[in-house]
This record gives structure tokens, sequence and C-alpha cells, in this order.
């Protein structure tokens, strides 16, 4: 069946799970909102953004940047390496249009007299968002840091993974005491992930939840942990498969038949994974549920650049061994601890 046909039975226009990012269709953490948003409001010069890849982080700042749209507002996927490169960042706040960028001028403005340029060339609130804020050099960080605390009216909310929170502790800790507002995304709710479920549905012209049952979310919710990006990827794929068969109605029969056919086990299957892989492996079969965390202290992470390249790659390899199921996971509080699947572990104890 042609797909976009095949969407139409659905009743949509366009799929309604793509990664697109749609900040009006963000789910939860209303409450943390409110607390950065009254922070910008009343003078809160650093706020900071923490969670695991795949939780909404990039929803919330584009979410948070639509409430602030009077104001000047700059946003950066990814902080600058290089402290010079603050400067022409920053500039962008002093300029009102397309005719002034053109006009102005200041091509000898430079990090130390920046904090003084900016502070005479604008007026009202500059509030500069950065994403991925663990790649940020050190350096980087201390200009940032620095030039905030100069520009009298600049506010920065700082988005990065957890370990972001460790750099600063560590090695910033000047920095660390001036962030006076902290909110920490983890996973959705069953209820919001039935939320996000259907917003995503009724945006694209949908009905409530439908072709989904409520079983089917609960599904999805057990599936996914109620991360966002997993929660959209799960979704894409049921929706690929039931397109594939003709199915209208996504009920957990649906999910039992369009499963995949079970994994034949041999020690094989193990040893044919890539190095790393199976040193997680052999890591949890000897110590049982461990968080990656733990994995990481019980590896050798110096063939690693540091320990935040050490925490992204461990996260990597657990999420694929997930998907092959060899790994399961298990939520304790705000984070989850990996185990090595059942039928594996009894080949791993008997090699």
């Amino acid at each position: 069946m042609n797909y976009q046909r095949a969407l139409e039975n659905f009743k949509w226009h366009s799929n309604p799970f793509s990664f697109n990012i749609i900040p009006e269709l963000f789910v939860g953490y209303s409450g943390d909102i409110n607390r950065i948003k009254n922070g910008l409001n009343n003078g809160t010069k650093f706020s900071m953004l923490l969670g695991p890849t795949g939780s909404g982080k990039t929803t919330l700042i584009m979410s948070l940047m639509k409430r602030f749209s009077r104001e000047r507002v700059i946003y950066i996927p990814k902080p600058p390496k290089n402290p010079r490169d603050w400067s022409s960042i920053l500039k962008k706040a002093t300029k009102k249009g397309f005719l002034a960028s053109i006009f102005s001028r200041g091509g000898d403005v430079d990090l130390y007299n920046l904090s003084e340029y900016v502070n005479k060339k604008t007026s009202g609130k500059v509030l500069l968002f950065v994403d991925e804020c663990h790649e940020a050099s050190i350096e980087s960080l201390e200009w940032l840091r620095t030039l905030t605390d100069q520009i009298d009216n600049l506010y920065i909310v700082l988005a990065g993974l957890p370990v972001f929170e460790t750099i600063l502790k560590n090695r910033l800790e000047t920095f660390m005491r001036r962030i006076t507002t902290r909110i920490e995304l983890t996973n959705l709710t069953k209820s919001e992930t039935r939320e996000l479920i259907k917003k995503r549905i009724e945006s694209t012209g949908g009905d409530d939840i439908k072709p989904f049952t409520q079983d089917t979310i609960d599904f999805i919710y057990e599936k996914t942990g109620g991360f966002p990006r997993e929660i959209l990827r799960t979704c894409n794929d049921i929706i690929e498969k039931a397109i594939e068969k003709d199915i209208t109605t996504i009920d957990t029969d649906f999910l039992k038949e369009s499963s995949e056919p079970e994994m034949r086990v041999s020690l094989e299957t193990i040893n044919s994974l890539p190095e790393r892989q199976k040193m997680i492996m052999e890591t949890l079969s000897a110590n049982g549920e461990l968080t990656p965390s733990e994995i990481i202290a019980k590896l050798d992470i110096e063939e690693y650049k540091d320990k935040e390249n050490a925490v992204r790659s461990v996260n990597n390899l657990l999420r694929r061994l997930m998907n092959d199921r060899f790994v399961e996971r298990n939520r304790v509080g705000k984070s989850y601890k990996y185990r090595v699947a059942g039928k594996f572990q009894t080949m791993l104890v008997n090699a």
C-alpha cells in the first residue's frame, strides 16, 4: 500500500512520530518550566537543565524560547570550543535587523571589551540558551561565566547531559555556585506518555490515541521507559509494521503477532559481539545489576578520552545491547540498572 495513503487511513496528513522538534507538543515538567521562566523574569542569571539523551532537553528549550519571543533570544545548538567565538555570538544581541547587521561595525570587539560593548548596545533582557553544554571546553565555560557576570542584562540557560554537573563541580566550582535554578529531566510518567502520543496524533489530524489502544500505550511505556525519543521511535516502528500488514487497530494481539522471532542463543552469538559490547556483557554477568556509572567504574576507561566520553560511549553501547535484547534494564529511583538477559546470563556463566 502507498505510504501516504496508508497514513490517510488513520486520518493523518503526515507521520506524527517523526523526530521533528515541535515545542507546542512538549509534555510534562510544567512546574519546572515555570521555575525557569520565573527565574529568568526575576533576574536569575544562570539556570541549568540536565537530562539523558532523548529526554526532551532541546524541545523544552524551544518551548521556553517561545515564551520569551519578545526578548532578544539567542540559541546555539553546541557551545564554542574557542572562547573567542563568544564575541560573534553575543554581538548578535546588539543587531536589530538585517540592515543593522549589514551596517553594524564592531569588528574590533574582542573578549576583553565585549561586555562593555554589549552593555552599551542593548537594552532589555538578552537570553542565551546553550544546548549540549557538556561538550564545551573549560576555557570557553570560564569566559562565559565571566561575560555573564559582566553583561548586566545577559541571562543564560545551559542544557546538557548529567555529566555536565560533575564537570562544573570538579573543575569550575565558581561557575557551579552561580547556578540558582537547576532542573533535571528523567522520563515521562505513563499518563504523560499517553498525552505525548495523543498530542502527536492529533497534530496530524488524528483522533485521540487511535489507532492505538490503551493496552498498546501501556506496552509502549514499558518498552521505552517513558523517554520521549524512544517513545517516538517505538511508535514509528509499530506504525510501519501496521501499514505493512494493512492493520487499522493496533492492539496487544497485533503486537504479539508482529514481534520479532526469538533469537537462537549460542556462545558464538556472544563471541561475535564487538569487543566493548562483550566487555559490558561480561561485567554485568559478573556483578549483577549495575548503573552506567557503576559499569564505567569497573571498566578500564583509560582507552577513552575522558570520563565524559566514557559515559556517552557506555550509554550508546547499552542502548545497542538493549535493542538487540542482550541486556534488560530496571528503573531504580531516577536511574536505570542494567542486567544481562536471562538466556544470555546462563551462557556466560557456563562459559
